[in-house]
């Protein structure tokens, strides 16, 4: 008995050694997900570094509030963008007026670098290495005046902005759709959008932008691309801004509108593409649209009573001779006291920069029963760069 009694004693030892040996610590999990990679920031030069807050205080400073359309972009003395990215990336997205010079690509493009403004280099945010890189390969060949926007594009969106899309990016968008979700949207008025539009947008013009911004979704995260009819189209620019306004992350505006989507061979929806036509007002009544030949004889004859339905601003920087001013969304929201203002008898046309506003205006005034004129009603569907002198370029086939 003695000697059992030794034996379990002799076991519980053996076991509690054994036992008091190994390491209460939880084993890692086993996973067979790798770790995201860390990307790291690239080392910031003080003296080269340029903030997002500084970039939209040049732009605030050289545009204002304009909307950043061509014309306003040409008038920039002071700074050039140079997005560094692969031009993918830049036809994807890219900050309004920069260009597109890849660092791999940069040796062979000096030349398109301003020698009088500051250059300021820019790509893909604090861990993209090209614009640094790009910086100096300018500083090495002569260039003085050189920032990096470390920020880059990024902080350019996070700080409240939209994008410039181009038309490469945009059909990659359309035509090649994957499952990520994207709404596009026709900033034109509605007589337009019917005529022809590019592929999946929706309708959603500027005049009518608070009555019909319901149309957007509720998902603020949801990338929404604007357009119209091209660089000095500005309704796509305010409608961008007004989204912006209401919370949406992701917004993108295609610049050169629906003439180069056009012009490019892309396929375009609506009435025009499936061969429905609108009919006359009347038998007697004039065609809706005037060719820029005609329209430019009546104007040498003084036979034409010209109606320009441009924004104040715009008519105030230059307009035709003669011309009186009628906002294009007053056709809309103060109908009868804007058609009191055309004459009653003699041919009356209708223009704007491009064709869109006009044309929305044409058919404001259709459905105003009051107007008595309707038969002698046109409208230029063509793009108008009219100077300070008033002097005029219409472009041909547009």
């Amino acid at each position: 008995m003695k000697k059992l009694t030794l034996l379990l004693v002799a076991i519980l030892a053996a076991t509690f050694l054994v036992t008091g040996c190994q390491t209460t610590a939880p084993k890692a999990p086993v996973t067979d997900k790798a770790a995201a990679p860390v990307k790291k920031n690239v080392p910031q030069d003080p003296k080269l570094r340029i903030t997002t807050q500084e970039v939209m205080a040049l732009f605030a400073k050289e545009f204002g509030d304009a909307p950043l359309v061509v014309e306003t972009l040409e008038k920039n003395k002071n700074f050039q963008i140079i997005d560094a990215r692969p031009a993918n990336k830049y036809e994807g997205g890219h900050v309004p007026g920069a260009i597109s010079i890849p660092k791999p690509m940069l040796s062979k493009n000096l030349d398109k670098l301003s020698k009088d403004k500051t250059l300021i280099f820019y790509c893909g945010g604090l861990h993209c290495g090209l614009s640094p890189a790009s910086a100096k390969i300018a500083l090495k060949n002569g260039f003085k005046n050189v920032k990096v926007w470390y920020e880059g594009q990024p902080g350019w969106v996070k700080a409240g902005n939209y994008v410039e899309m181009e038309t490469k990016g945009l059909e990659k968008l359309v035509m090649k759709p994957s499952q990520k979700p994207y709404v596009l949207v026709d900033a034109r008025p509605s007589v337009k959008y019917q005529k022809s539009f590019i592929p999946t947008a929706i309708a959603l013009p500027k005049a009518e932008f608070e009555l019909k911004k319901g149309l957007l979704p509720n998902d603020k995260s949801v990338p929404l691309v604007f357009y119209c009819g091209g660089y000095k189209c500005k309704l796509s620019h305010q409608n961008a801004k007004m989204a912006l306004g209401m919370g949406y992350k992701k917004v993108a505006v295609y610049a050169a509108g629906q003439p180069a989507w056009k012009k490019t061979g892309l396929p375009l929806w609506g009435n025009e593409a499936s061969g429905v036509k609108k009919k006359k007002v009347a038998t007697n009544a004039l065609p809706e649209a005037i060719s820029p030949k005609e329209f430019k004889e009546l104007v040498a004859a003084g036979k034409v009573t010209i109606v320009d339905t441009r924004s104040a601003e715009d008519y105030a920087a230059g307009h035709i001779p003669g011309s009186i001013h009628v906002f294009d969304e007053d056709f809309i929201f103060k109908a009868k006291e804007s058609v009191a203002k055309l004459p009653n008898e003699g041919r009356v046309v209708l223009h704007c920069a491009t064709g869109g506003r006009a044309g929305g205006s044409y058919y404001a005034i259709l459905g105003e029963s009051d107007y008595v004129n309707k038969n002698n009603l046109q409208y230029l569907d063509s793009t108008i760069t009219i100077n300070a002198d008033g002097s005029f370029m219409i472009e041909e086939g547009h």
